[in-house]
């Protein structure tokens, strides 16, 4: 099953380093994460636009110091009659900020970096194949304690399965959360 033709979101670039350099040769050239990422992230887009009366915008590769580099993060945003003030300070009060880790074997290290996303993100997720969330799901309370989410996604078919979505919150850091939309602001032109 393919997806249908949808608008995609604007993209941000935000810049952050590619940890990718950091491994060895052998090691940087696979691209099993990479690719396993940018399908869910067609299959996340498509549904998540799906939404109306929202803006939306995305991100790869969102670095905070201190709290680590998201793989995705999904910016979304209620219309409003006036949409004309794109302030840092008006834009914090409507934005919600969906921070993404994918990883394809090592979910522990992706619930860490996860659930630091939460000092500066509304919500977390951990996004992981259909053989690793069966593994993981054996922690589904961890995950819930942590306020983070669990989905598994099947490349091959393209879904999602939503094992447990957090409620979009308050982030645990409003420092960081201003930080955090510093950065977007600077990064989305919305006017």
């Amino acid at each position: 099953m393919r997806l249908t033709t949808f608008e995609l979101p604007r993209v941000i670039r935000f810049g952050a380093h590619n940890t990718r350099r950091n491994l060895p040769a052998a090691s940087a050239s696979k691209r099993g994460e990479s690719n396993f990422l940018a399908q869910f992230e067609r299959a996340y887009f498509a549904q998540e636009t799906s939404l109306s009366g929202h803006e939306f915008a995305a991100g790869r590769e969102f670095g905070l110091d201190g709290f680590g580099r998201a793989d995705v993060l999904w910016i979304a945003w209620k219309k409003t009659p006036d949409s004309s003030d794109f302030s840092a300070l008006a834009l914090s009060k409507r934005i919600h900020v969906t921070a993404v880790e994918a990883k394809l074997k090592d979910w522990r290290k992706g619930l860490q970096q996860a659930s630091r996303y939460r000092y500066f993100a509304n919500r977390a997720l951990l996004v992981l194949p259909p053989d690793t969330a069966r593994i993981a799901l054996g922690f589904l309370e961890t995950f819930r304690s942590l306020n983070v989410g669990l989905w598994e996604f099947d490349a091959a078919t393209e879904r999602i399965i939503k094992h447990t979505t957090p409620r979009v919150r308050r982030p645990l850091n409003e420092r960081a959360r201003e930080k955090a939309i510093d950065i977007i602001h600077r990064h989305l032109d919305l006017g």
